[in-house]
């Protein structure tokens, strides 16, 4: 029976223990990193179109509000409710659509 002393050596086995263990360590959390990493990029790019969503949120808002406001409401009036100041003289003119908000001078 010839045993060798390199197979029976502890240093060899526990090289190999450790080797294996931390190769099962590796490969248990590679799964949990890469879906953090997925998570965050998805994050980003939910940022940036929350960012792009606001921004034509304010511009929409912004026309609406031009619509609405003292000068929006001014037009509107004038242009499809035929609304004058006192003084002023209203002109139609048929087959015309939509209306001119700066008249030429």
């Amino acid at each position: 029976m010839t045993d060798t002393p390199a197979l029976r050596s502890g240093r060899i086995v526990r090289a190999a223990l450790a080797a294996v263990t931390l190769s099962v360590g590796v490969g248990l959390a590679a799964i949990p990193v890469g879906n953090w990493f997925d998570q965050r990029d998805e994050l980003g790019e939910a940022n940036t179109r929350r960012d792009a969503l606001q921004a034509e949120i304010d511009r929409i808002e912004s026309d609406i509000e031009g619509i609405l406001g003292e000068d929006g409401l001014d037009v509107a009036a004038r242009c499809r409710s035929f609304y004058v100041e006192p003084g002023e003289e209203l002109y139609a003119i048929p087959g015309l659509e939509g209306c001119v908000t700066d008249p030429t001078p």
